[in-house]
């Protein structure tokens, strides 16, 4: 059920946004805003799937910060990932007090309008 949520999340425009006007926010933008509401220093509350083997370029490079620990001494930080070509993205979550590394995904790339144009 919490699947269905985001994946309506992810493809359902943000408010102020007309769904015939196309797209002109990046995709790192539009994965971040979408994103951000579901990750904290307390990490990732949602059941998304978890990569058993994650690659390893996901592992040694940062990505697009999501999130970062705050004032939490054990937080998490997430980073994002986007495969564009396959049209997924992937949270890398780090930290604790063991310092645990989790990917998740694939996530469905998600689709971003911007604010149609005001008249003056």
């Amino acid at each position: 059920m919490q699947a269905l949520a985001l994946l309506l999340a992810l493809s359902i425009p943000q408010d102020g946004q007309d769904a015939t006007t196309p797209a002109v926010v990046s995709v790192a933008d539009c994965a971040v805003q979408r994103l951000k509401p579901f990750v904290s220093p307390y990490g990732i509350q949602q059941a998304w799937p978890v990569m058993a083997s994650p690659p390893p370029e996901f592992l040694h490079t940062l990505g697009t910060p999501l999130s970062d620990m705050g004032h939490i001494a054990d937080g998490y930080q997430q980073f994002l990932h986007i495969d564009e070509p396959a049209r997924a993205v992937y949270v890398v979550e780090q930290g604790g007090f063991a310092g645990t590394t989790k990917v998740y995904g694939p996530l469905p790339l998600p689709r971003c309008m911007t604010a149609p144009p005001t008249r003056p």
